[in-house]
């Protein structure tokens, strides 16, 4: 394995996928709810990771009513939540961090994303910019700008742990440095990422300035870079 090291003023993670494993447990909320609405479920499993509920729920099923079924989305994803798990060193890692220095940007509802940390043992963030707090869901940068305003640092200064398309897409147009986390998709369809990685392990951080924030990350495994 190779090794990097990258430098950046404030780290931004995805949630779902990148600090915990949910991929399982997304997609069964999905079948369970397209079968509930009488959908195809594999057509809604597809587009299940990355995006918003609400733009999921509109482009599959626009007749519905949308908050209803955002409603009863949150239900079934809490419902299973004792099978969401940490991805492999995430939680160490993210425990190392100064607080001020790093937030969380989801595509996910934020009461979800909060049970999910607190059941894995997370802090919750000082920034958590969830999906009702934004217009526009990734690919869109929204998500990824209001955390940037959060923290106070620079987009361009942002390093952006990410496992989807969609949310490199986002983090990209914010201008920010995209890493890809290979939980979820093969390593092809994370090419526009910056640098990959399997999970958190080997991963590690370094503040080497505290005002303006500055810090050094060692990152294990770019090698499987595409």
């Amino acid at each position: 394995m190779s090794q990097r090291v990258l430098v950046a003023g404030a780290i931004i993670f995805d949630l779902d996928g990148v600090l915990a494993n949910s991929i399982a447990v997304v997609e069964e909320s999905w079948k369970i709810w397209a079968v509930k609405q009488g959908l195809d479920p594999e057509l809604v499993r597809r587009m299940g990771h990355g995006r918003r509920t609400a733009e999921i729920v509109q482009t599959v099923a626009p007749h519905l009513d949308l908050l209803a079924e955002i409603e009863l989305f949150v239900e079934i994803e809490q419902s299973l939540l004792d099978g969401v798990v940490p991805i492999p060193g995430a939680l160490e890692f993210v425990k190392s961090l100064p607080s001020h220095v790093w937030g969380i940007a989801t595509s996910g509802e934020r009461v979800v994303a909060t049970a999910r940390l607190r059941k894995l043992g997370f802090p919750i963030p000082q920034v958590l910019v969830a999906s009702e707090d934004v217009e526009r869901g990734k690919p869109n940068p929204e998500v990824y700008l209001k955390a940037a305003a959060g923290l106070g640092v620079e987009p361009g200064l942002c390093l952006v742990f990410e496992d989807a398309p969609p949310g490199v897409a986002a983090a990209r147009a914010a201008g920010m440095t995209a890493v890809g986390v290979l939980t979820t998709v093969p390593p092809a369809e994370l090419r526009d990422a910056a640098e990959l990685i399997p999970d958190f392990q080997g991963v590690t951080a370094k503040m080497i300035q505290e005002t303006p924030a500055s810090i050094q990350i060692q990152m294990n495994g770019l090698s499987l870079r595409p």
